[in-house]
């Protein structure tokens, strides 16, 4: 018995040792086989812009704010967009709109839209802004956020506490210690435009000292609720940005929020060469991580030709900015988007390319994705224990090599089709994965319940599997898998396989490693 334990604790103690350090992948670049990598594309997307909660399809078609949103939509809009190269989303998160009322959230469909842009492992920047009725410098109208004429979104809050307990509640939501899927966060919009941000008593002279106290609370809290996210300051406007950006620079004291800068982001939309000269001009000797948050030119129509799209990402790269999101995915008066121009309200029912969408693709999807795993089980509609095991064969990478897979078991469909908009289990398998011995009580001791297994460095096993460590509630489930490389493609999933999990004894699963 004494030998037994011993023996389980030093497997233990090994396995645990093995999981703490960094693994080569497939073949180089090494990689933490801990954590999903993050894409290091330049080419990411305005998905989903300020309106999108008010205008994207609903079940039903007015009140828009009323109804389920359509997720098999949404779903699609995330899909063709990856397929398009896009590796990161912009996504707007309306104060307003999330928190209508003091301490009352909605936080549903936000839940949904990240959720699906991860699913495609697209790295997710909120773009945080607009200040509710409730909270805004003397005023309490008890208006829609939309109401472009009396509605006082771009006026600060009354109570700083207000925008601070925003900050903490969203980052605690999304960030590490909560879903963990954002960790980029871009605050606020176009401050240096009175649409956006304005200061009634002196303008000119308090903006851009009360946006550097809006950045300041919000990275406390960034800082507080997501050890290692980055505070993405500006979101300039092209038109008085760069003008704004030397006010930011020359502030002093407690507005000097220079060492609180992770990434200086800023809009353009023609004229690459004079404008990041401004930019340049203003930033004088301090120097930043820059984005550009929403890249275009007006006068492009949807076939343009692809040099000419070419040109305008070489010139700004070559200014030192090292990503870029495009306005915006449809086709506007902003200039050419990889979908079709839809009407104000999306009434439609798919999202069509545009002509420009084979251009973009043409810059953005510089390598093809890995291919789509076979799975193996659980068999089509088995009945499986509270932890079963999913196994799948290793599929053929593409261009860079397999770092691990993204596993998602969910339960909920929508017109009777699983998107994995909530799933039950999101996890993150590494190629190189220490597997799991299932052990049985048995007269008090540990006693080994099945067959033990082992993962040697990857690809010398064609196959992988995954127990969960929480068993699974009963019932019906939908589980797919997909595997990741080390640029942080994610790949084809598998077709979703139903499996139905059964009520039954707990098992202890000890981590083990066969040495030959």
């Amino acid at each position: 018995m004494k030998q037994r334990l011993l023996l389980a604790a030093a497997l233990l103690i090994l396995a645990v040792t093995i999981a703490s350090g960094v693994v080569q992948a497939d073949s180089d670049p090494p990689y933490d086989p801990l954590r999903q990598p993050s894409s290091s594309s330049p080419y990411g997307m305005d998905l989903m812009g300020p309106g999108w909660q008010w205008t994207f399809p609903r079940e039903k078609a007015w009140p828009r704010l009323d109804g389920e949103i359509r997720v098999d939509l949404m779903d699609e809009m995330f899909q063709k967009s990856w397929a398009a190269g896009v590796r990161s989303a912009r996504i707007a998160v309306l104060w307003c709109l999330t928190e209508p009322e003091r301490d009352a959230y909605r936080w549903d469909e936000t839940d949904i839209a990240f959720q699906l842009a991860r699913n495609y492992g697209m790295d997710i920047v909120p773009q945080i802004f607009y200040t509710p009725d409730w909270a805004a410098v003397g005023h309490d109208i008890d208006e829609s956020c939309f109401d472009y004429q009396d509605y006082p979104r771009n006026l600060p809050p009354q109570d700083w506490n207000d925008w601070s307990d925003f900050m903490a509640a969203i980052t605690q939501r999304y960030g590490a210690f909560g879903k963990n899927q954002v960790h980029l966060w871009e605050i606020w919009n176009e401050p240096d435009l009175f649409e956006f941000w304005y200061i009634p008593e002196d303008p000119w002279n308090a903006n851009a000292p009360m946006y550097a106290k809006l950045v300041r609370l919000a990275a406390a809290e960034i800082h507080r609720y997501d050890p290692g996210g980055k505070v993405l300051v500006g979101s300039l406007s092209d038109i008085y940005g760069a003008k704004f950006l030397k006010r930011m620079m020359e502030l002093e004291g407690e507005n000097d929020i220079r060492d609180i800068i992770d990434v200086l982001t800023f809009h353009l939309f023609d004229e690459p060469e004079r404008k990041m000269a401004a930019i340049h001009k203003a930033l004088g000797d301090n120097e930043f991580v820059m984005w550009i948050t929403e890249a275009n030119v007006r006068q492009w129509e949807e076939t343009i030709p692809r040099d000419h799209v070419k040109s305008f990402f070489d010139i700004v790269y070559r200014e030192g900015v090292s990503r870029t999101f495009w306005f915006k995915s449809w086709t506007s008066k902003w200039g050419p988007g990889i979908f079709t121009e839809s009407d104000r309200l999306w009434e439609r029912e798919s999202f069509d390319p545009s002509p420009f969408y084979p251009t973009y693709q043409g810059l953005a999807l510089t390598n093809q994705p890995p291919r789509r795993p076979v799975v193996t089980v659980p068999e089509l509609n088995e009945l499986v224990p509270p932890r079963p095991t999913f196994a799948w064969r290793r599929p053929q990478p593409g261009p860079r090599p397999i770092a691990g897979y993204k596993l998602q078991v969910d339960d909920t469909l929508f017109r009777g089709k699983p998107y994995f908009q909530s799933p039950e289990l999101d996890v993150w398998v590494p190629a190189g994965l220490v597997h799991f011995l299932p052990l049985q009580m048995v007269g008090g001791g540990a006693q080994a319940a099945g067959e033990t297994a082992a993962q040697a460095a990857p690809p010398s096993i064609p196959e992988v599997t995954y127990q969960p460590a929480s068993p699974l509630p009963p019932g019906r489930y939908y589980w797919r898998v997909a595997a990741v490389d080390v640029d942080g493609a994610v790949g084809y999933y598998s077709e979703p396989r139903v499996i139905f999990v059964a009520a039954g004894d707990e098992r202890v699963f000890l981590p083990t490693v066969i040495v030959p």
